[in-house]
């Protein structure tokens, strides 16, 4: 039977002839090259097939393949290749013997001839060129190997011209970027940033503090906050219902009440809700909430700092850390002061050491401020008790409740008082700032929070409306205040007379100059000239004196009390500089001089003296000399006087025109560094207008004639471009500013009806619009529960920088341990002998675990450290329950405190602690401290351990599968 003929034998037998007549001539191309060594050298074997080896880029790793191909080659033709060829040929001519055998032809026969010899002679040719040009491509080594040329040489020439116009490119690019950043930085180190410390800041550093310590940095909402301020809303959203359904108009709920009376700063915060309150509605309104809160997942902002500011911030954080730099706003202008932080110490040093203002106490920080505490507690229980506070004030003042017993609020556990430098950069010349000359300081008195400042608080209301009327003829409440008596003054044409200027006096540091004994003198002369009650002048008298007296500063560890003048930034500093300056110029020196003639106009703001003199230079240096002669027995001088056409007074430049109409115009300092909100900072959209339009408002005001205003609106919109505000923005808000102005010199008697308002204070987010609809869409439930009120959303910012930067504390702290002690130490062991806290607390290598999430503690704590949130947990139960607690005391002495409830007694002490609660219940036969294991999260403000503890508590759900769910009787 003969055999099956594929379709189309002709077209596969010619394409198998080409094939094995390809392969014959590559057989033959390859005996070749083996039997010639310069062939061997060269690259042909790249081109010709089977392919061998390949062309490196590095000319040694060239080098290199040669000397190890060599012999390779060889081989592997022999071997390989020329094996191969020998096989395609045997099996090729097989294949065609087949096809031609089978079926034999004259056609067939002259077809693949002419193949043959078309393609031979094909071939020859190529292989012949071939070998050419590889021949004379091969030098002869001598004695390295040779350098072997590549063969697309035009190609390797571009790509060298190619890469070398990318370096110049780049070089171009790299040296103007540097030019454009040397401007810059130049720019903000002369105007918004001044560098007056010893070290060489990076340009990164510059352009990070540039952005203004006002600027934040976006930032990752954190749900536990969002939780607990919306826990927060319904709380006061529960009271005003419960209020609103028993129609209790004048409620004795702290909660309430407070928002209506003297004192709404002394506001006693709580946690507490309404007993036995049940609504259906409000439960439906606090499902929604609670339901947005909970399923609502953050979103990440895109970051609004540059790697550069990036890298900016990162150096100098560790600066301030490692204590080299300080960094301070400057005292008026704006502008970002950066000093060493060795010298910003000293100033405060040499501030305190001056033994004519400061005494430096024996007794020790915790000392002086119990017995501050003490005597402030025993005076106000002697008020109570002569009927001269009620027993609301007492607990507002000191936290006593009316058994004198304190009550559990972090408010009533007062923070440490400290000072800090201002720097008045103003005071110097640019070439002294450029020489780095240490401007003079204003030293602050930091006592907010401190153990006087309830009182001061309370005292401050009293003090304000009594120095307010006594300095009723010469008080200045701001700059608009001044404009509107210059404006009536201009009116009353009293300037309008021959031989008028004026004038400004200022007062060489009131506060510090002041007397104590000048002081109380004035505040008794007030007290009597006032409608008060005898008992109401007598306490008033008495909290005054004993903050003056009392009142001490702390800077490293050391406590120092004023001999001379009264503290800079106390609550009720103003007030009392006002009453001081008023009874001893105004009642007591200027009627001796005499000048009512000369003087036509006196107007003062604290320590600022802007008046209307009739009479020459020579008659106006003569008062200043008696002025100073007559209040040098009290310590008040003068100095930076002014006189003339034209005067610089606050914020405004001053000056009689040629009708002696007194004209203004808006002052803007030399160091003033013009500094606005940038606009990529992590605001509300609504603050960028409010800035926009407040500023313009401003400038519109302190401009008396419309040229003058159009300048200074010219250069506030240029500044306010330069902090990214839009063109067309700013062009439209100029005419809403202008109306403004018109309709409040219209209205301006007019008084607005306070509003009944529910605020909802949360930290700004992005997402933050969704919850606000969600709000203003239950509004009509929320009318319906509370009665008609106007919610209102108060967005807290974020961190800014200044947050992160400034560190006046730093300054007064003493030294921190150092970081080999803390090597030591395995946990937050304090290593005092005898401590019973200590071997109960978590090692730095436990992995604490609370319902399924891992907690983190801080390893710079000890349990010596007070305002710190603690996790104490049951390692003995299975399900291992957690609590989380808060203490302003050192945290071993409140684990004593638990310790002290663990009695089973007639008292019940142990419903008294959480933790012997649990034990009571769950150990019963061991009832002691030993199932525990503790240890502290962290460290915050003393005003911030409730919202920190509650945020912990919602995170890790302690009050669901926890602790945290056990009540306890107070």
């Amino acid at each position: 039977m003969e055999p099956n003929i594929r379709p189309d034998p002709v077209q596969r037998a010619r394409k198998i002839n080409s094939t094995l007549i390809k392969r014959e001539l590559q057989l033959h191309l390859l005996h070749q090259i083996l039997d010639d060594t310069n062939l061997l050298r060269s690259s042909i074997l790249s081109s010709v097939v089977p392919k061998i080896g390949k062309s490196f880029d590095y000319q040694d790793l060239n080098w290199k393949k040669e000397s190890i191909l060599l012999e390779a080659r060889i081989r592997i033709l022999k071997e390989c290749s020329i094996v191969e060829a020998n096989r395609d040929v045997l099996k090729l001519n097989r294949q065609l013997g087949n096809i031609t055998g089978s079926q034999p032809s004259r056609t067939l026969v002259d077809t693949l001839q002419h193949d043959e010899n078309t393609i031979r002679r094909q071939y020859r040719e190529q292989h012949a060129k071939k070998v050419r040009f590889f021949a004379a491509s091969v030098k002869t080594p001598e004695i390295r190997p040779p350098r072997i040329k590549k063969r697309n040489t035009w190609r390797a020439s571009k790509k060298r011209r190619r890469k070398e116009g990318r370096r110049r490119y780049r070089q171009n690019r790299r040296r103007k970027r540097q030019e454009w950043l040397s401007e810059r930085v130049n720019s903000i180190a002369s105007s918004t940033v001044r560098n007056l410390s010893s070290i060489d800041i990076p340009p990164e550093v510059f352009m990070y503090l540039s952005k203004g310590l006002n600027f934040v940095e976006s930032q990752t909402a954190d749900k536990e906050d969002i939780k607990y301020d919306t826990q927060e809303f319904l709380r006061k959203l529960e009271w005003r219902a419960y209020f609103q359904e028993k129609s209790l108009n004048d409620s004795t709920d702290p909660e309430i009440s407070f928002e209506k009376e003297k004192h709404p700063e002394l506001r006693i915060p709580s946690r507490r809700h309404p007993v036995g309150y049940r609504n259906p509605l409000f439960d439906e309104i606090k499902t929604k909430l609670t339901g947005f809160v909970n399923t609502f997942e953050p979103s990440d902002p895109a970051t609004n700092l540059t790697h550069f500011e990036k890298q900016g911030k990162s150096w100098l954080k560790h600066r301030i850390e490692e204590q080299e730099l300080f960094i301070t706003k400057a005292d008026k202008g704006g502008a970002t002061l950066i000093l060493d932080f060795k010298k910003a110490v000293d100033c405060v040093k040499q501030e305190l050491g001056k033994t004519e203002n400061f005494e430096k106490a024996e007794c020790s920080v915790e000392e002086k401020m119990e017995e501050v505490k003490e005597k402030i507690q025993r005076a106000v229980q002697q008020a109570e008790e002569r009927t001269q506070i009620t027993q609301k004030d007492k607990t507002l003042i000191t936290g006593l409740n009316q058994n004198n017993n304190m009550l559990h609020s972090p408010v009533f556990r007062p923070a440490v008082p400290y000072v800090y430098p201002l720097f008045k950069l103003h005071k110097l010349s640019n070439e002294q700032i450029d020489e780095k000359i240490t401007p003079p300081i204003r030293l602050i008195h930091a006592t907010k929070q401190g153990p006087l400042y309830r009182l001061e608080k309370w005292l401050s209301p009293y003090l304000t409306e009594i120095s307010r009327k006594y300095c009723t003829s010469e008080f200045l409440l701001d700059t608009p205040d001044l404009l509107n008596h210059i404006k009536t003054l201009n009116d009353s044409n009293t300037s309008s007379q021959g031989g008028m200027n004026l004038f400004t006096l200022d007062v060489i540091g009131l506060y510090p100059s002041i007397r104590q004994e000048d002081a109380l003198a004035a505040l008794q002369h007030s007290l009597d000239a006032s409608n008060l009650e005898n008992k109401t002048r007598e306490v008033l008298f008495s909290f005054t004196n004993m903050i003056l007296s009392e009142s001490f500063v702390t800077f490293q560890d050391a406590v120092y009390t004023g001999r001379k003048g009264i503290p800079t930034g106390n609550c009720i500093s103003r007030q009392i500089a006002d009453i001081t300056l008023h009874w001893l110029l105004i009642l007591n020196i200027l009627p001796e001089l005499d000048i009512s003639a000369t003087i036509l106009f006196w107007r003062r703001f604290i320590d600022d003296i802007f008046g209307l003199w009739r009479g020459t230079r020579r008659q106006f240096d003569t008062f200043i000399s008696k002025l100073n002669t007559a209040t040098r027995p009290h310590g008040i001088q003068f100095g930076d006087c002014q006189f003339g056409k034209s005067v610089n007074f606050l914020d405004v430049q001053l000056s009689l025109d040629d009708n002696n109409q007194i004209q203004y115009q808006l002052f803007k300092k030399e160091t003033d560094a013009r500094l606005y909100l940038k606009t990529d900072s992590f605001h509300p959209q609504h603050v960028f207008k409010s800035v926009v339009f407040s500023q313009m408002i401003r400038v519109i005001q302190r401009n008396s004639r419309d040229s003058t205003c159009v300048e200074d609106l010219n250069e506030l919109k240029l500044d306010l471009r330069k902090s990214g505000h839009g063109q067309e923005m700013l062009e439209g808000a100029e005419p809403k500013a202008v109306q403004r102005v018109i309709e409040n010199e219209l209205y301006s008697g007019s008084v607005s009806t306070p509003e009944n308002k529910l605020v909802f204070s949360v930290k700004y987010f992005q997402e933050v619009s969704q919850l606000k609809k969600l709000v203003h869409s239950i509004r009509g439930d929320i009318c319906h529960l509370a009665g008609n009120v106007d919610i209102t959303f108060a967005l807290r910012k974020q961190p800014s920088i200044g947050n992160t930067v400034v560190r006046t504390r730093k300054l007064s702290d003493s030294s921190q341990a150092s970081s080999e002690g803390e090597e030591r130490r395995g946990n937050q062991s304090c290593m005092a002998r005898g401590c019973l806290t200590c071997p109960q607390l978590f090692n730095f290598v436990d992995v604490i675990l609370v319902n399924g999430k891992q907690l983190h503690l801080d390893k710079n704590l000890t349990c010596k450290d007070k305002n710190v949130l603690y996790f104490v947990q049951c390692t003995t139960c299975p399900d291992q329950p957690g609590y989380f607690g808060q203490t302003q005391t050192p945290f071993h002495t409140r684990m004593n405190g638990h310790r002290s409830k663990f009695k089973i007694n007639s008292s019940l002490d142990y419903e008294k602690s959480a933790l012997s609660m649990h034990c009571f219940l769950k150990h019963h036969n061991s009832f002691n401290m030993n199932h525990f294991k503790m240890g502290l999260v962290k460290k915050v403000r003393n005003v911030d351990l409730d919202r920190e503890e509650n945020k912990l508590i919602f995170k890790y759900r302690s009050n669901i599968w926890g602790l945290n769910r056990i009540v306890v009787v107070r």
